[in-house]
């Protein structure tokens, strides 16, 4: 792999693994790990336009995308899993 392409890629794994595992402290919420899996992956996908100061400035102008849709995917997801379920129902014999 070429040396401009591993590094924001090893990066980015690196990054999504430190934030997917976290302290333990408390469980990060499908908002908080949408956003920061979409920073990650608009960083890289940013990464791959423009060059010189260009290709900064698509780096990070991904990431913030990427970050804000991901988080809006994230928050979807959160109000989804926090909807009351129905009760199963019983089945007698």
């Amino acid at each position: 792999m070429k040396k401009y392409i591993a590094y924001p890629i090893t990066i980015a794994a690196t990054l999504t693994i430190l934030s997917l595992t976290g302290c333990g402290a408390a469980p990060a919420s499908h908002t908080q790990n949408g956003a920061v899996a979409g920073s990650v992956l608009g960083g890289v996908v940013g990464h791959q336009f423009g060059k010189g100061d260009g290709k900064k400035a698509a780096t990070i102008a991904g990431a913030i995308a990427g970050g804000y849709i991901g988080g809006n995917v994230g928050a979807q997801a959160d109000q989804y899993y926090q909807q009351p379920r129905p009760a199963p129902r019983r089945y007698y014999y």
